[in-house]
């Protein structure tokens, strides 16, 4: 009996690992980069922040080297848009509207370029990364800051997205191209398929551009959510 009782204690053991290593349907499994990870996300577990007067004292305190160490240092990351053309990562407050993040951004760290405030949103150009503020369009007050590397910015955003914000000169000044503008504008009609700026449940239409959902910041890889 004593030993039937340990073969059957054995047993259970057994089964318990298969079902933990081959079997569930939890995010283990299925990954936290597809569709559903996406969906799955809420602006109710949006990370916490530090006060705001604690955030400006401490970027008036701060010299940045670049945009990404500037932006990371004093708010959080909520998710990563990454393809084998470019990064972007997207950051989030609560604590500013996107005039004051702008002036405080600019004024942490000069800008090649700041754009006026239009249509909820703005855009200030370093050396090598666009910070694209935009505020949430399904949670108000939420105000998304996209730090896109030029490369990502080059290969994936609609020129479209930057109608009234920068001119197609400027763009094609800082992407280092003669006709980047118009060239990219052909190719967003034709696939349909240029990125428009960061939503956090996937996708955000901007003119003819079509949908470009972002990757979880825990995961993800090239070409994720495309």
């Amino acid at each position: 009996m004593k030993d039937y009782l340990v073969l059957f204690g054995f047993g259970i053991i057994v089964i318990v690992l298969f079902m933990n290593v081959f079997g569930g349907n939890d995010e283990r499994s299925r990954g936290i980069t597809g569709p559903l990870s996406n969906e799955e996300r809420t602006y109710d577990e949006l990370p916490d922040e530090q006060a705001k007067t604690d955030i400006v004292s401490a970027m008036e305190q701060s010299s940045p080297e670049d945009a990404e160490e500037m932006v990371s240092e004093h708010f959080p990351l909520i998710d990563t848009v990454r393809t084998d053309q470019g990064i972007s990562k997207v950051y989030v407050t609560r604590k500013f509207t996107i005039p004051e993040l702008a002036e405080l951004l600019s004024e942490t760290l000069e800008p090649e370029e700041k754009s006026e405030f239009t249509d909820n949103k703005q855009v200030i150009v370093y050396p090598d990364d666009f910070v694209i503020m935009k505020e949430s369009e399904e949670e108000p007050g939420v105000v998304f800051i996209e730090l896109a590397n030029d490369q990502f910015v080059r290969n994936h955003y609609s020129p479209g997205f930057f109608s009234g914000l920068l001119t197609y000169a400027v763009l094609n000044r800082m992407l280092n191209s003669n006709n980047w503008a118009e060239k990219q504008a052909g190719r967003c009609r034709a696939s349909n398929d240029c990125y428009g700026g960061y939503s956090m449940y996937g996708g955000y239409r901007s003119g003819d551009t079509g949908t470009f959902r972002g990757s979880s910041g825990r995961g993800g890889g090239p070409g994720t959510g495309k």
